[in-house]
């Protein structure tokens, strides 16, 4: 029974106010709230990101021309020669190649060893697998003279393939190339320091390479204005990383089939790093190189990939596993490295972009020419081939050929003995296995395994 003052006309008006009220705040008597406080927001978050996929050389050796047109006609038959990773690419906002070729068939003075030129046709095929960036400044792209270098330039523009490591005067050779997404700009800037002892042509309006040679190649004074010093490449990642939220330098480096950068080349891919860069792509020695993280002056993380090795050659066509792996075999060896741009917001800390999710899949350059030599095929095939995902391919063949000889529980089926065929391919898958199994060691103990990427997960 109520108390008397519980019964008063003056509490019962002050109850419906009470209950009045707390139904405009969303306050319910004995229950939950139908707008629950949202849950705290937690820093740091990632607010948006850009991806890359990157490789090596593209060197359009007369072999690899002849895997093409066996592959099919014009671009499709290049295409199809990156087929088994163009996956990679597509998964990524942009692939990255070394274009180690000129494409100047108005310009061409032919093809020989180590003088390069390229259809239009592996323009189209990049493209179609995912390429949407190349480096244009190497040891090879005046092999059809300055001319075909300047047609070469004109074909990529046409065909909308990007490309550092030169401008169309000596000027703006060091403009960095620079792509966005979502807010984030990220700059690309190439250069070589090899040119095979050619030079950019004296007319400072005519198309010039990014050129920083090294000291022991120069001959006699340096007067061609897009040739740098360190100290000036150094300035110009500042003026370039000035213009972008993160950047990465293309360089085409290093001594030929050397398992290890030279120190100057260690020293200035830490000075590049420190001046603004947080990405080294670096090729030219056609072998693999470390991988290296790297902590920037100013605290940023960063890494540099010495060199990528060879994407598509024809280098080390004979290798057989076990014999000289370590001399014949490195030019198979190859790298896709993978790796992002993040920007995360930090709260009252503010936004940063940074790098993320760096990775490196193991490549093996698939090449049958011990099999045409023996009369077993006349198709040539030459393409880069994931490691992991064809052992993975391999044994599980391999599995299927064993249970056969095996008793399957709960089957009436009974086991049986190989066919000769089958046995023959067992052998075979086998041999694979363990040629790929070799090399995917010996690729990881050069570069290190801190950043391989697990494929079964």
């Amino acid at each position: 029974m109520l108390a008397p003052a519980l019964k008063s006309p003056r509490f019962r008006a002050l109850a419906l106010l009470g209950a009045f009220t707390g139904a405009l705040l969303g306050i319910g008597y004995g229950t939950v709230s139908a707008h629950p406080k949202p849950a705290p927001i937690k820093y740091p978050h990632e607010i948006v990101r850009i991806s890359f996929a990157v490789a090596g050389d593209v060197i359009p050796h007369e072999a690899v021309r002849q895997a093409a047109a066996a592959a099919g006609d014009g671009a499709a038959g290049w295409t199809a020669l990156f087929a088994n990773v163009a996956d990679i690419f597509h998964r990524a906002d942009y692939g990255f190649v070394n274009f180690e070729t000129p494409v100047a068939p108005n310009h061409s003075h032919g093809t020989k060893p180590f003088l390069f030129d390229a259809p239009l046709d592996l323009i189209d095929a990049l493209q179609a697998s995912g390429i949407k960036i190349v480096s244009f400044a190497n040891n090879h792209v005046m092999d059809q003279g300055w001319a075909g270098f300047a047609e070469s330039r004109q074909h990529l523009k046409e065909k909308g393939l990007l490309f550092l490591g030169s401008g169309d005067t000596a000027a703006t050779a060091w403009q960095p190339v620079i792509v966005e997404k979502d807010s984030i700009r990220v700059g690309w800037l190439g250069m070589t320091r090899w040119l095979n002892g050619a030079s950019n042509p004296a007319d400072p309006a005519a198309p010039h390479v990014n050129f920083l040679p090294y000291p022991s190649e120069v001959k006699g004074q340096i007067t061609d204005p897009a040739t740098l010093t360190p100290a000036t490449v150094l300035d110009a990642i500042k003026k370039a990383r000035a213009q972008c939220d993160f950047l990465v330098v293309s360089i085409h480096w290093g001594t030929e089939y050397a398992p290890a950068p030279r120190p100057e080349d260690v020293a200035l891919a830490h000075a590049m790093l420190d001046s603004g860069a947080s990405v080294i792509i670096g090729h030219h020695p056609h072998v693999l190189q470390p991988v290296e993280s790297y902590k920037t002056a100013d605290g940023r993380n960063a890494v540099i990939f010495y060199s990528l090795g060879n994407f598509l050659s024809n280098q080390s066509r004979s290798y057989v596993d076990d014999l000289m792996p370590d001399k014949e075999g490195d030019p198979r060896d190859e790298l896709i490295a993978q790796f992002s741009v993040v920007k995360k917001d930090y709260g009252p800390a503010g936004t940063q972009i940074e790098l993320a999710d760096v990775g490196i899949l193991p490549v093996w350059e698939e090449n049958n020419r011990n099999e045409i030599a023996a009369g077993l095929t006349k198709t040539p095939v030459i393409m880069p081939v994931l490691i992991d995902r064809e052992m993975a391919k391999l044994q599980a063949r391999l599995d299927e050929l064993t249970k056969i000889t095996q008793p399957a529980p709960g089957s009436n089926q009974p086991p049986r003995e190989l066919t000769a065929d089958e046995k023959q391919e067992f052998i075979e898958l086998s041999d694979q296995l363990k040629l790929l199994d070799d090399r995917r060691r010996i690729l990881l103990n050069r570069t290190g395994d801190e950043f391989v990427i697990d494929t079964h997960n």
